[in-house]
């Protein structure tokens, strides 16, 4: 799957495996995600963070 990535200096397009949920989780095929504050502060360097972006989504469970 494709996935919008912070590695503490920019952002990259990356293909990442899909997830495998655990026990109690559901795995959700996203088909919209937004961006939000944090994640406009952690581009600016404010967090301490590397990895996906985007976790303000709508999507299908699968």
């Amino acid at each position: 799957m494709k996935a919008i990535q912070w590695n503490g200096q920019g952002l990259m397009l990356n293909d990442v495996p899909i997830p495998k949920p655990a026990a109690g989780e559901a795995l959700i095929k996203v088909r919209c995600a937004g961006v939000c504050n944090t994640d406009l502060e952690i581009t600016k360097g404010y967090f301490n963070f590397t990895g996906t972006l985007g976790h303000e989504f709508v999507g299908i469970v699968e």
